[in-house]
């Protein structure tokens, strides 16, 4: 993936947002980087590797229910029209490449107390099990007490509900508290106040929440005027029939089924994979992770102008102009790159999407709409290289919670309330409140923290039996060394001899006139040989040749032999005395090593 700066925003009105780190995880076991972050404290710091069985601080946060943000003084969109709505502060929002979920300690102890396990947890009360995300929604969208009425108050900016559906049918409604123009004349611009519309639907995680439902390839909805259908920011006659405020408008998608992963392939983007890393953020634990990306199949679906096919023609008559040889220039050897590679996009077959205007059903809308599931990676070929285990690394797979989401946008003052049930005006016969997708969720978490819980302890496990065993071992080196005072640790004389083996590869052995190895003799220094210097220039010049003589001989041909005079040496009577009597020269430089 390319670089992307986190950031976590200290006000849901404000543009300035504050660097969020990365955190010991159980599933990254401590790997993940650090941060300077004042108002995250982390959670523990435990280096990969070196697992410790020293307890960590006891926790202080035993919370069952996610910590609720703070209003933002007059943001209150005034009453008399539903519940008031206001922005929020102290509330991580999802945004730049990063979503976060409240989260807290897991009821599974773990292995090693420096890295705990970590499970969701519900949103804050009066906030019902089902409703509008406070996390998944545009920072400027205006939020009710019970996250369930929401407005906007100029642009358009959406939200999504906290649970996504995967497959089977499903339905909510949407009351229109204000919208179609109700609260002006609905002929002023975006800047207007008064002009309220809104857009209800069904969206996957990868749509930009501070834009409408519909306005790409991951939504599908329907807008006040007129009643149309959007989909990829194109609206189509459907229904014919205009809404606004004070009806009520009924959602309902339905999904093939979709069977359980049986232990797919680690490739496989349907492999459920879970990477969140636990953060602390204005007194409450977060889950950190790494939101979707769009991908360039989906953004070519919007591209009416042909702006991606434009630069992609540019770009090949750019590296055309390059290839160009000329006398003065050598003809380029590199191959032509290989054009931009569009994956197909799969489609949920059966799949459709329905809505309906105070319980008069509109008809089917949309059908067969795109699978939620992440698309393959580009380079499905194996090389072993680095840039492969690179985009191995960065393949997106399903974390479990990928799916449709219920999705709601305001415009202008426009404002609405969801109801996910379970008293519901119009639910149609063989659909199900999306209240009751609540257990189901809930239950697909469990199993899958029991599953990375598990998996995450046994490697735990393995580590801290590796380091009690060579916390044993130099433990007992130790003692023995404390007893005869020689003895090393199995860990220290590993070092030393490689260090030795190391050093004899570098400098090289001599061999001596008794064949055993010996280290080459160091170069003397500065000092050494000025003071050699001074020593032989205060001599006389027969004391410096007869010393010169004497350290170029062997030691049994140093030793002065009987009947000679101080200073004399006959160097031929030693020779013959080392060679065994052979008196000739050549010989004796073979007997002898010079």
């Amino acid at each position: 993936m390319s670089s992307k700066k986190r950031r976590l925003s200290p006000s849901a009105s404000s543009s300035s947002s504050t660097p969020a780190p990365a955190l010991p995880t159980q599933v990254s076991l401590g790997l993940p980087s650090a941060s300077s972050l004042s108002t995250v404290q982390p959670i523990a710091n435990a280096s990969p590797g070196r697992a410790s069985a020293t307890p960590a601080p006891p926790l202080k946060e035993e919370r069952t229910v996610a910590k609720p943000g703070t209003i933002v003084p007059g943001s209150g969109d005034g009453p008399g029209c539903g519940d008031e709505c206001f922005l929020w502060a102290d509330l991580p929002m999802n945004k730049q490449g990063y979503r976060y979920a409240p989260c807290a300690p897991s009821p599974n102890p773990s292995p090693n107390p420096l890295i705990p396990f970590y499970r969701t947890l519900p949103g804050p009360p009066p906030s019902p099990a089902v409703h509008i995300s406070w996390l998944d929604r545009s920072s400027f969208l205006r939020v009710s007490n019970d996250a369930l009425t929401v407005s906007a108050d100029r642009g358009f900016r959406s939200g999504r509900a906290n649970v996504s559906v995967r497959e089977g049918s499903w339905y909510y409604e949407v009351t229109i508290l204000r919208g179609n123009a109700a609260a002006g004349g609905g002929s002023g611009s975006g800047g207007d106040s008064g002009n309220a519309h809104v857009r209800v639907g069904w969206a996957r995680r990868e749509t930009n929440l501070d834009a409408p439902v519909g306005m790409d390839g991951y939504g599908y909805g329907i807008r006040d005027v007129n009643g149309e259908k959007v989909h990829l920011s194109r609206p189509k006659p459907y229904g014919g029939r205009p809404f606004g405020t004070g009806d009520v408008i009924g959602c309902l998608i339905t999904l093939p089924p979709r069977p359980k992963p049986q232990g797919g392939s680690a490739d496989d983007p349907a492999t459920i994979k879970r990477k969140r890393v636990p953060l602390r953020y204005k007194g409450q634990l977060y889950f950190e992770m790494d939101e979707y990306t769009i991908a360039k199949e989906m953004e070519a679906l919007v591209d009416r102008d042909g702006k991606l096919a434009n630069a992609a023609k540019a770009a090949k008559v750019e590296e055309e102009a390059k290839k160009v040889s000329t006398k003065q220039t050598k003809k380029s050897k590199k191959t032509e790159p290989a054009a931009a590679r569009f994956r197909p996009l799969t489609a949920l077959s059966g799949s459709k999407v329905e809505f309906s205007i105070n319980g008069e059903s509109m008809g089917t809308a949309f059908k067969d709409l795109y699978d939620f599931v992440p698309l393959p990676p580009v380079h499905t070929v194996s090389t072993g290289s680095k840039k492969d285990r690179e985009h191995r690394v960065e393949a997106a797979h399903d974390d479990g919670t990928l799916g449709y989401f219920p999705m709601v946008s305001c415009f202008g003052k426009g404002k609405v309330k969801a109801n996910f049930g379970p008293n519901l005006s119009y639910l149609p016969a063989g659909a199900r409140p999306m209240i009751e997708r609540w257990e189901e969720w809930r239950k697909e978490e469990e199993e899958l923290d029991e599953r990375d819980e598990a998996a995450t302890a046994e490697v735990l496990r393995k580590q801290l039996s590796i380091d009690e065993a060579r916390q044993k071992a130099n433990n007992a080196a130790v003692k023995a060394k404390d007893r005869n005072g020689s003895v090393m640790s199995r860990e220290e004389s590993s070092n030393r001899k490689k260090a030795g083996i190391k050093a004899k590869k570098r400098k090289g052995n001599t061999v001596d006139l008794d064949g055993q190895s010996a280290a080459a003799t160091p170069t003397p220094g500065p000092e050494e040989m000025l003071g050699v210097k001074i020593e032989l220039e205060s001599r006389a010049p027969s004391e410096v040749r007869t010393d010169l003589v004497e350290s170029r001989m062997p030691s049994e041909i140093r030793s002065e032999p009987d009947g000679l005079a101080e200073g004399e040496m006959d160097v031929e009577v030693d020779v013959k005395d080392v060679n065994n009597g052979n008196a000739e020269e050549e010989d004796a430089e073979e007997g002898v090593k010079w």
